[in-house]
């Protein structure tokens, strides 16, 4: 399995390496439309290679992806600490409750308290 991954990732990388080098000519990137910055008296713009714009969108959405899906799952995350919580007081009080029952034996006590934990 470790072979394929590393193979796929080899080939990826040469498909990226060949779309870098094909579409290396420079693009004007501008902040705002024509006519827009030509009423607001300013043209910011930036000249970056073309496989650098590509790119970026590409990573940009990627990070927009894992926020809006770290944000969707903070619900279930919630939920699971408290059911870690809940579980967590359930067997201390399992293990309470044990060791009353047990109080005259205190080896049965402690093999419980082992058992408990694990």
């Amino acid at each position: 399995m470790r072979l394929v991954r590393t193979l796929f990732l080899i080939f990826l990388a040469i498909i990226l390496v060949v779309i870098s080098i094909a579409n290396s000519e420079n693009v004007s990137l501008y902040l705002l439309p024509t006519d827009l910055s030509s009423l607001m008296g300013t043209t910011i713009s930036i000249n970056i290679p073309l496989f650098l714009v590509f790119f970026s969108g590409i990573f940009i959405g990627l990070i927009i992806g894992f926020v809006w899906e770290w944000l969707r799952e903070y619900k279930f995350r919630v939920e699971a600490n408290l059911n870690e919580k809940r579980l967590s007081r359930a067997e201390t009080e399992l293990s309470e409750m044990h060791a009353k029952d047990n109080k005259g034996d205190d080896v049965l006590t402690l093999l419980e308290k082992v058992e408990m934990k694990n």
